[in-house]
């Protein structure tokens, strides 16, 4: 009797315990191997069947820029030029490598300590999923919506002299802004390191203006004026 009162209660927590389904994640190409084709683009984008609420990151071209899809919306920027950079859209530009999701449906939290770095964002993307029933172990895409005090980016610029845009010696070229309002666009994964987040971190963060003048890689952060705003995906939860 004492052994049959365990079991229920096992099967109690079994059926009560949920957890939210995985999100569906596409990659192409992996950020390890560039270089060993000369930076050879690995999917065109406008091949991409299902834009409508995509979100996607990637290198442009062959090392030639930055790429950030929004909400079906693909920007890409260029910094051929010292100091400057350039911002379009379009969907007809290749990647060496990406990864992307369909999002439809946000869930959205307040973020409420200072962010001081890229490191910073991993840790509270990560609290903010794990308190909020979400497996860390597949990966996601998430945002992040609002004024940033301070901000560092780079955009990647070619490796070669065949390359447009190649410059001597000039591997990316950074860009800071103070006040600066938009969002960031990130994919948070503990499985894949060098395909498209680094070898030592567990996400990938690019930032795009609100007007759109600038997108690029973010590198540096410190923001304390707590109006930034973490929206994770909406997903459908599995007993």
């Amino acid at each position: 009797m004492k052994f049959l009162k365990y079991f229920l209660v096992i099967i109690f927590i079994g059926l009560v315990t949920t957890t939210l389904k995985a999100q569906q994640i596409a990659t192409s190409g992996a950020m390890k191997e560039m270089g060993k084709t000369d930076f050879e683009p690995k999917i065109w984008l406008d091949t991409i069947s299902n834009k409508t609420h995509l979100y996607a990151l990637g290198p442009y071209g062959k090392l030639q820029g930055e790429i950030t899809v929004v909400d079906g919306k693909s920007f890409y920027t260029t910094a051929y030029e010292h100091g400057a950079s350039v911002t379009n859209q379009s969907w007809n530009i290749k990647a060496p490598f990406f990864v992307s999701a369909n999002v439809d449906n946000w869930n959205v939290f307040e973020i409420k300590d200072s962010v001081t770095s890229v490191a910073t964002i991993q840790q509270i993307v990560k609290a903010m999923a794990l308190e909020n029933g979400y497996d860390t172990k597949t990966p996601f895409a998430f945002k992040i919506i609002g004024r940033l005090d301070e901000a560092t980016f780079h955009v990647v610029t070619p490796r070669s002299k065949d390359v447009t845009g190649y410059r001597k010696n000039i591997k990316s070229q950074n860009f800071t802004f103070n006040d600066v309002d938009g969002q960031i666009i990130g994919f948070y994964s503990e499985n894949h390191h060098g395909v498209f987040t680094g070898s030592t971190s567990n996400i990938h963060v690019h930032f795009i203006k609100d007007d759109f003048s600038f997108m690029g890689h973010l590198d540096k952060i410190n923001t304390k004026n707590n109006t930034l705003k973490l929206f994770l995906p909406a997903q459908n939860k599995t007993h």
